[in-house]
C-alpha cells in the first residue's frame, strides 16, 4: 500500500472511530428530567351563603376581592371552592353563589358539602358536571369527590369511584383530591374512613388531599406520606378567628402551601411537601 493510501486509510478509520465514540457518548448521557410546569392555585371552603344572623354576602364579596388581589400580584391558574357554598337547601342560594363565583378572575371548580343539599341532577344542571368529577388540566389532575347527599349526611365518599379515577389518571402529573368531609376525623388518625385510606395507600401519586367542613381546622400535616390540608372557612358564624383561603404553588420538584388570613394579611401553617 502506498504512503498516500495508508494515510487516507488511517484518516478514514480514525474518523469512523471518532463518530462511533461520539455516538456512544450521546447514547450513554442520562436523560434530563423535564422541569414541572409552574403551578399556583387557591382553595377555599365553607362560605355558608344565607346563614342567618351573618353577613354572608359580604363574606363572599371579601373572598372574591382577596382572591382577585392575590391573582393580580402573582397569577393563579385556578381556584377550588371545597364545599358548603351555601348554608342549606336549594331555595335559590346555590345559583346566587354561582353568580358570585362567576366573577372570579380564573377558572374555578366546586365540591358538594353537607350544607349544599341539592340532588345530583340539580348540581349537574347548575355547574355542568356531577358531584364526583375529574378535571384534567395541563399541569394538574383535580379529583372532586362527593362526601354528602341531598339529605346533608356526612359521608366518606365513593371509594370505588375514587379508585377507578386514580387508575385512569395520567402518569407524571400531580394529582390533588378535594373532598369536603375529612376522611380523617381526628388529627391523631384513630378515627378514619378506612376505605379511602386504603385507596390512598395504593396511590401515592396523590400529592395532597384538601378538606373543609371543620371551620376550626387550618392545619397542614403529612399523613401516611400525603399532605392533608385544611382551610378553615371564609364565611359562617364559627371557626377560626379569621377568614381565609389556602395557596398551593410549585417549588421546583416540590410543592409548598400556606393558609392565608386575608383580613389581617398574614400566612399561617406553611408546609413544603
Amino acid at each position: 500500500m502506498s504512503a498516500l493510501n495508508r494515510r487516507l486509510f488511517l484518516q478514514a478509520t480514525l474518523g469512523s472511530m471518532s463518530l462511533a465514540l461520539l455516538a456512544s457518548c450521546k447514547e450513554s448521557t442520562p436523560a434530563v428530567m423535564p422541569t414541572p410546569s409552574p403551578l399556583r392555585f387557591a382553595v377555599a371552603s365553607d362560605g355558608h351563603l344565607g346563614e342567618p344572623s351573618t353577613n354572608s354576602d359580604q363574606f363572599y364579596a371579601d373572598l372574591l376581592a382577596a382572591l382577585t388581589s392575590a391573582h393580580k400580584k402573582d397569577p393563579l391558574q385556578f381556584i377550588v371552592i371545597n364545599g358548603d357554598l351555601i348554608h342549606e337547601g336549594n331555595d335559590g342560594l346555590l345559583p346566587k353563589a354561582k353568580v358570585y363565583l362567576d366573577t372570579l378572575p380564573v377558572p374555578y371548580y366546586v365540591t358538594r358539602g353537607n350544607h349544599d343539599r341539592v340532588s345530583v341532577d340539580v348540581w349537574q344542571q347548575l355547574w355542568g358536571y356531577s358531584t364526583n368529577h375529574v378535571v384534567e388540566r395541563d399541569n394538574a389532575t383535580l379529583i372532586l369527590l362527593d362526601t354528602s347527599n341531598e339529605a346533608g349526611d356526612t359521608l366518606c365518599g365513593d371509594d370505588v369511584w375514587l379508585r377507578q379515577a386514580l387508575k385512569t389518571a395520567r402518569a407524571g402529573i400531580p394529582i390533588f383530591l378535594f373532598m369536603h368531609i375529612p376522611f380523617i376525623h381526628n388529627l391523631q388518625g384513630t378515627d378514619v374512613c378506612s376505605a379511602i385510606v386504603a385507596v390512598l395507600a395504593d396511590f401515592p401519586s396523590v400529592r395532597a388531599v384538601f378538606h373543609g367542613h371543620d371551620h376550626t381546622k387550618d392545619q397542614s400535616i403529612i399523613y401516611l406520606g400525603t399532605a392533608l390540608l385544611f382551610d378553615a372557612h371564609f364565611g359562617s358564624s364559627w371557626g377560626t378567628p379569621y377568614r381565609g383561603y389556602r395557596i398551593v404553588e410549585s417549588a421546583g420538584q416540590q410543592l409548598s402551601t400556606y393558609q392565608y388570613d386575608f383580613v389581617n394579611q398574614k400566612q399561617i401553617n406553611n408546609l413544603v411537601f
